[in-house]
């Protein structure tokens, strides 16, 4: 592993999340803004999207969504899941797999702030306390992001360390999310732990779906586009090659365990 690749990882690991060299081809940028401002324009936006800005999923044609095979498939989409591959394994990422969709995240002018939140939905599961990540999610932005036109923020160490945030958040999106009011202290709050994460044009977050994360509003004059994947491991045994601990509950999970979807952390959070 490359000792550049090397340190990504270890950030991952400890923080939640690392940036990258997407190695994006010479042209393909283009081609991405081109590609989702179309889609921006011909799709309706839901009243929904307030914090978002928008949320256009769209599905790969040779990697087609298996929760969602009714949405649109684009090639586009199967550009932006298969390219990250060598990035993903040279990242000890070998194992995960797309759901098959990337979204169309972009925050218009004057957009507020999105919310505290995580997305991980598997909080009943002991496999919630691996210290390795099970779900990240990729994030290819379309313009260099700052403090003023909404960038990402984060709390590092939060996919694995309970916090005060953890007690008070409403669950993200569809669990409550969508209805909050920006007056909400808990879910905008200006947490001292927060930390901004502007990204250059050409680099690709990847983040653990357990790390609190949010953004900053768009005090600008023009949208922010970020288009969003998520990869998961197939597998809830320890990944081949770990060297690190594992915790004795991972280690006694049944294998035979039903997923059941519950997006508010419990005991396994420690």
């Amino acid at each position: 592993m490359r000792d550049d690749y090397g340190a990504a990882r270890r950030q991952l690991l400890d923080d939640g999340y690392c940036i990258l060299d997407g190695g994006l081809p010479d042209g393909k940028l283009e081609e991405l803004r081109t590609w989702s401002d179309r889609r921006l324009r011909t799709t309706r936006h839901s009243a929904k999207w307030k914090y978002q800005g928008s949320d256009i999923h769209v599905s790969g044609v040779r990697n087609v969504s298996k929760r969602n095979p009714e949405l649109p498939q684009d090639e586009m989409v199967d550009f932006l899941i298969e390219h990250p591959k060598n990035i993903m394994a040279s990242l000890g990422l070998a194992d995960f797999r797309s759901g098959g969709t990337f979204q169309i995240i972009s925050k218009p002018a004057g957009a507020p702030a999105l919310y505290w939140h995580q997305d991980w939905a598997r909080w009943d599961d002991p496999i919630s306390l691996s210290p390795w990540p099970q779900q990240v999610f990729l994030n290819w932005y379309l313009s260099d992001t700052s403090v003023g036109n909404g960038c990402l923020r984060v709390i590092p160490g939060s996919h694995r360390r309970r916090m005060d945030l953890h007690e008070h958040l409403v669950p993200a999106h569809e669990g409550g999310g969508y209805e909050i009011e920006e007056t909400n202290e808990w879910m905008f709050s200006d947490h001292p732990e927060a930390v901004d994460v502007p990204i250059r044009v050409g680099q690709l977050l990847v983040a653990d779906a357990r790390m609190l994360h949010g953004t900053r509003p768009n005090a600008s004059n023009r949208r922010r586009t970020v288009l969003l994947g998520w990869f998961y491991r197939r597998s809830n045994d320890v990944p081949e090659g770990w060297e690190g601990e594992v915790p004795g509950e991972i280690l006694k999970r049944d294998p035979e365990l039903p997923f059941r979807w519950n997006r508010q952390p419990g005991a396994y959070l420690p």
